[in-house]
């Protein structure tokens, strides 16, 4: 019996990509999907879901050992706080100037602010 995990065994597979191309796509559908119902929480919450945060530290632990999961994770860490102005700025933005103007704006919102954490 083989005693690599199989997660290992999918690293070194090109049918990987295709795999992570799913399961992102799954979750952005179930996303909307439960958004155009109403369900906005729900929604919010399968977009949140820690599990595809889980599965992503899996995958890069496979794909680049440990020292790549740190990274990552002190990655996300960086970047929660300007991922959260950029909603802050989608909500308040959104009835004033339209979805794409506050996506739009939100979106720069992110992207300064990250780069101002980012060379510190």
């Amino acid at each position: 019996m083989n005693s690599i995990p199989y997660i290992a065994t999918l690293a070194e597979s090109n049918i990987r990509l295709v795999i992570y191309f799913v399961i992102g796509g799954g979750v952005t559908v179930l996303t909307t999907y439960y958004a155009s119902l109403g369900r906005g929480h729900l929604s919010a919450f399968i977009a949140t879901l820690p599990l595809l945060t889980a599965l992503t530290f899996v995958l890069i632990d496979a794909e680049g050992g440990k020292d790549t999961v740190l990274d990552y994770g002190r990655g996300l860490l960086i970047f929660t706080p300007p991922w959260i102005c950029y909603v802050v700025v989608v909500i308040l933005g959104v009835e004033r100037l339209g979805i794409y103007k506050s996506v739009g704006l939100g979106i720069a919102a992110y992207v300064v602010l990250s780069y101002l954490l980012g060379s510190l």
